[in-house]
């Protein structure tokens, strides 16, 4: 998924790399989880947990990066502890990594 999306010419854009971060996916994720949508969001935490790698050589918004893919990360997390049989804190290194990388 992008980074960011155009609803007015559906389509999108990575701006973290040529890969991106798939932040549109790791903002909505836990979206999926309040609504009630468990099988989307176990879905969600699945590619994220296969796809996601902060392991780029960019330049990006701190502020943005905090609040979108810190955030979701770990929305996602707690929301996954309590509806996922199968999850076990796998989330919580890929944070890590990402908070580390935004240190000076």
């Amino acid at each position: 998924p992008d980074d960011e999306l155009k609803p007015v010419s559906c389509s999108g854009k990575n701006v973290f790399g040529p890969r991106g971060y798939a932040l549109t996916l790791i903002d909505a994720c836990d979206t999926l989880a309040v609504i009630g949508d468990t099988a989307a969001f176990e879905a969600a935490v699945s590619r994220i947990l296969a796809e996601v790698s902060f392991d780029v050589d960019v330049n990006v918004s701190v502020f943005e990066t905090n609040i979108r893919a810190l955030g979701g990360l770990l929305a996602a997390h707690f929301l996954a502890e309590a509806l996922i049989p199968w999850y076990t804190d796998q989330l919580i290194p890929l944070a890590k990594d990402l908070a580390d990388s935004l240190l000076p």
